[in-house]
């Protein structure tokens, strides 16, 4: 039987070419069980007629994961509390699960899309620190949905249950829907925006998009501004420091 849910090969969970399942302050399993959350979504969604109550089937299950996966770290990080990294890291991966499992589950059972369009590619990015896979409990999710032209109604509508979900999960969540263009833009224009983007990473969705993004910002951006990135990041460090004293 095929799994509803299958994130195995998901290259949103690496860092550094190395996979973040492996860099954890506990197992992975412990974290976040794909195949028993898969088996529980697959029960809770036949029960389900509207899309309303597929939405808060949804939130019921991921929200127990959540917990699950929170408690394990906790009591990892008491018994090793100088792994830090290893806990951002697990936290990181907790929600890596949590955005994955998300944008897959809607895009099957909310929004459908039988013969899609070229324009009707959606990449799923995390960027600053979540994209850095530094996370506390309580840390920001700041995602970029990424599409190749103006955004479709499909996407639209996969964004926007996505995100209903990920709030009713109490996560924090910052977003931003650009195409590869609007991104390049801004980040010529804004040192912010260039930030977070020097430091995303992909997690899920089309892949050869999120690919086409790393060397266009690459190629027409940074490789030849960045004395003046470094040089605007320290003039901002030093106005921070001049206004907190």
């Amino acid at each position: 039987m095929k799994p509803h849910l299958d994130l195995s090969e998901t290259p949103g969970s690496k860092l550094d070419g190395v996979p973040l399942s492996e860099q954890l302050i506990c197992e992975p399993t412990s974290i976040f069980d794909e195949a028993r959350v898969s088996q529980d979504l697959s029960i809770a969604l036949k029960e389900c007629d509207s899309s309303k109550e597929k939405r808060a089937a949804i939130v019921s299950v991921l929200a127990d994961a959540q917990a699950t996966g929170r408690e394990a770290i906790r009591k990892a990080f008491q018994a090793s509390p100088r792994q830090a990294k290893p806990t951002t890291s697990a936290y990181s991966w907790l929600t890596d699960c949590l955005v994955a499992t998300v944008i897959t589950t809607v895009q099957k059972e909310l929004h459908k899309l039988a013969n899609p369009t070229d324009g009707e590619r959606l990449s799923v990015l995390a960027v600053g620190g979540y994209g850095r896979a530094e996370m506390a409990p309580a840390s920001d999710v700041d995602l970029l949905f990424l599409t190749p032209y103006k955004i479709t109604p499909w996407a639209e509508s996969v964004i926007e249950s996505s995100l209903y979900i990920l709030w009713d999960l109490k996560l924090k969540v910052g977003h931003a829907s650009r195409t590869v263009k609007d991104c390049v833009r801004l980040a010529r224009e804004d040192f912010t925006i260039r930030t977070s983007l020097v430091e995303y990473r992909y997690l899920i969705g089309d892949q050869p998009l999120a690919d086409e993004l790393g060397d266009t910002l690459w190629n027409d951006l940074f490789k030849n501004t960045a004395s003046e990135f470094i040089d605007a990041k320290l003039n901002e460090r030093a106005e921070r420091h001049r206004k907190q004293g």
